[in-house]
């Protein structure tokens, strides 16, 4: 499964000065963390950003000695910048990129705000279905905040060997809830895979994807959306 999370960001240089910039924070033996371009293009550049992380680990012996080491570990955040919506792109993004987004806005002396997607998963389904000219199925909707009665709600999935969205709207009608995750197949292809898609911007990809075409369709989908 490869994970994916957008956030929106409208850079306030061209992708070529933006590229130059991060090319003059390279990562190296001598630098605790930096950039790796690994791609240019008109409209968006693809990089890394690796952080150093240097720790000591104690450890003790079966005679209750203490043992220190010093460890080093490297963190990466693969990353991709657009010039259309969302702008970010993280791929397989750690628990915490904070230090990512710290050094991109410092690049274009933070004159970028760089926020979190907030988008409806069942509109980014139908583009995903509407640009593969392919039709899906849903089999997996999380519902979160689904009011029970005052001061009561649960969290909770529907899934099912069909379509779950016309067992969902029963289920919801009526009730405040805000829906969190779906999952998609392709009819024409069920067995081979499937879609995750949250609605901060993220997606899971556990799908035969080797040409990207079903990322790109993902990507663009997910810039059609109001925010």
């Amino acid at each position: 499964m490869t994970r994916y999370r957008w956030l929106s960001a409208e850079w306030p240089v061209s992708i070529a000065t933006l590229a130059k910039r991060l090319k003059a924070k390279p990562f190296s033996s001598q630098v605790r963390h930096g950039f790796v371009v690994d791609r240019v293009r008109d409209e968006s550049l693809e990089g890394r950003y690796i952080e150093r992380i240097e720790y000591k680990e104690t450890v003790t012996d079966p005679f209750g000695v203490e043992l220190s080491f010093e460890r080093v570990e490297f963190k990466k955040s693969e990353f991709r910048i657009s010039i259309s919506r969302p702008g970010l792109e993280i791929r397989e993004a750690p628990r915490s990129f904070q230090g990512l987004m710290n050094q991109l806005s410092e690049v274009v002396d933070f004159k970028v705000s760089i926020a979190s997607e907030s988008v409806s998963v069942l509109e980014w389904a139908d583009k995903i279905q509407y640009l593969a000219k392919r039709p899906i199925i849903i089999d997996s909707i999380q519902i979160n905040s689904l009011s029970l009665k005052e001061g009561v709600s649960a969290k909770i999935i529907v899934k099912g060997e069909k379509d779950v969205r016309v067992a969902c709207d029963a289920l919801t009608k009526g009730r405040h809830y805000l829906l969190e995750k779906v999952q998609l197949r392709f009819v024409d292809n069920i067995s081979n895979g499937f879609i995750i898609l949250g609605s901060s911007g993220s997606a899971n990809l556990e799908i035969d994807d080797s040409s990207g075409e079903l990322l790109k369709i993902v990507r663009e989908g997910l810039s059609f959306l109001k925010n």
